[in-house]
């Protein structure tokens, strides 16, 4: 039997990860799969999953450690889907994807101070567990560099699988007019104070009616107060069919994260023929061709970017360079 590791992995990128890969493995023989999932997961496919081939646990070293210790002898392959190797030292295939370059190098991220200390003590723990034989996996060939170097694994042990949804066979191509859509978490690396502040300055420079819908909920961030050609949509979190119908009826997506291992979001908006405008940083080009970029921690440069986009007349479509390999990554783990 096989082991699918998912503790930790419970929302955004990393759940879509695992809903993906559970679709495909639903066609091929479920039975032969264990799922180890968080908690705090809330998904449709647990429900899809036979009772005598799940566990839930708490998001604790203390309960992983104490079901591998128990169980570790059933199977003959382990698949760990949230970046953290097995806390018990094994003797079978074992394969980590990785997908949270967060962890890397911790310290110089722009995020808050305790959860800098969380993920030094997070990279520590992966360092630790870490056995030379295992296999990791990654999205692009950018965080397969950074992995060589900050975790120090041979690169002849590293794969490369971008994991996304196939382009939709149709989308509305008749899109909301100045508007503009982030689906991304609250987290302080993704930049939306300096995004909020950019389309105020935005706002103040043109007559135009803007409109940035954002999955947040509005009491995460606060502002006394926006021009009133600016309107905020706070949507809360939403379900896929919800970010779907969002890609759908706006005209531009745009994306100001400081740091990604992937960026998946960047791919669901172009797909659904969104002009993306995203942050001048290599993660963006490794997988799409943008409509405009800007520099992330320049409030002027995304407010100039903003200004181009609903002004031109003919801003270039957004492109996505790199194939899904979601097939190739399942015939990985099941061969």
């Amino acid at each position: 039997m096989k082991l699918v590791d998912a503790t930790y992995l419970h929302s955004f990128g990393g759940k879509s990860i695992l809903e993906f890969i559970f679709e495909k493995l639903k066609s091929k023989e479920i039975k032969t799969f264990y799922f180890l999932l968080d908690s705090r997961l809330k998904s449709n496919l647990i429900n899809q999953i036979p009772n005598e081939n799940i566990t839930l646990i708490d998001s604790s070293h203390q309960q992983r450690f104490s079901f591998y210790k128990t169980n570790l002898s059933r199977f003959e392959t382990i698949i760990c889907l949230s970046n953290i190797p097995p806390p018990i030292l094994t003797k079978v295939k074992t394969t980590i994807f990785f997908h949270n370059c967060l962890l890397l190098n911790p310290i110089a991220h722009e995020i808050s101070f305790k959860n800098r200390l969380i993920n030094l003590f997070k990279i520590i723990y992966i360092k630790h567990y870490n056995q030379k034989d295992y296999n990791w996996v990654v999205q692009t060939p950018l965080v397969k560099k950074k992995i060589q170097d900050y975790l120090n694994i041979n690169p002849g042990k590293i794969s490369i699988y971008p994991i996304f949804k196939e382009k939709p066979k149709s989308y509305n191509a008749t899109k909301n007019k100045n508007n503009f859509v982030y689906i991304s978490s609250g987290l302080s690396h993704k930049n939306h104070i300096r995004l909020l502040k950019a389309f105020i300055e935005a706002s103040n420079k043109t007559d135009s009616y803007l409109t940035l819908h954002l999955t947040l909920y509005k009491n995460e961030l606060i502002f006394k107060s926006y021009p009133i050609n600016l309107n905020i949509e706070f949507h809360g979190t939403l379900n896929v069919d919800d970010v779907n119908r969002l890609y759908n009826s706006n005209m531009f997506a745009i994306y100001p994260s400081l740091v990604e291992s992937f960026g998946l979001p960047l791919i669901e908006a172009a797909n659904h023929g969104c002009k993306v405008i995203a942050s001048n940083l290599p993660y963006v080009y490794e997988i799409i061709k943008p409509s405009l970029t800007f520099d992330p921690y320049s409030v002027e440069s995304i407010s100039y970017s903003i200004l181009k986009a609903i002004e031109a007349d003919n801003l270039a479509e957004t492109k996505v360079l790199i194939e899904n390999k979601l097939d190739n990554f399942i015939e990985f783990i099941i061969n």
